[in-house]
């Protein structure tokens, strides 16, 4: 995970002030969701593209599990806090949340009788998180979410803490000048 973390972070870090507003987000999520896809070892273990619903992630039939990007504040891979999402999520996440909250629960509730299986599957978060001043990633399991913002995770598994990987920062260019040098003077020898 680590590696798709960091190959992702490559290409977002072709990002500039430039793009528009939304791409330094859009560009992780993006990068992340088609190397979670491609990635050999995961298609190996079961892993399969999954758009159940209009969310793109991938999911393992066997584990009955989902697995989706976000993108997520600085709390992100640090244990004493939560992290937040940067956007809002939808009704179709929402219900994810509230099915994880619900099995939590267990005995209490009667599952409801669904027709479609996927919609019931346990549903993981990759938080990714994308700053000048560092990177963090983690995967963690939502059970809580008010008005489309994650306010709690009920289980998380830290990837990379915050200092671990450095930040985006692009490196200053290298002025023109910086290597001329004066040309060496040869004089033969007599």
């Amino acid at each position: 995970m680590i590696d798709i973390f960091e190959r992702a972070l490559g290409e977002r870090a072709n990002v500039t002030a430039s793009d528009p507003i939304t791409t330094p987000g859009t560009e992780m999520w993006r990068w992340c969701t088609r190397f979670l896809r491609d990635h050999p070892r995961l298609q190996t273990l079961g892993w399969v593209v999954c758009r159940h619903n209009q969310i793109d992630g991938i999911r393992n039939d066997a584990l009955k599990m989902k697995l989706v990007v976000i993108n997520t504040d600085t709390h992100t891979g640090i244990v004493s806090k939560q992290p937040r999402n940067c956007a809002d999520k939808g009704s179709a996440a929402e219900l994810l949340v509230k099915n994880n909250h619900e099995s939590d629960l267990g005995w209490l509730f009667e599952p409801e009788v669904e027709d479609d299986p996927i919609s019931r599957y346990d549903f993981w978060y990759l938080c990714v998180h994308a700053g000048e001043r560092y990177v963090s990633a983690e995967i963690s399991r939502p059970d809580l979410i008010i008005s489309g913002t994650i306010r709690n995770f009920s289980e998380r598994i830290i990837l990379c803490k915050p200092g671990q990987i450095p930040g985006l920062r692009r490196p200053e260019p290298v002025p023109e000048d910086f290597a001329a040098i004066d040309k060496p003077i040869i004089i033969r020898k007599q």
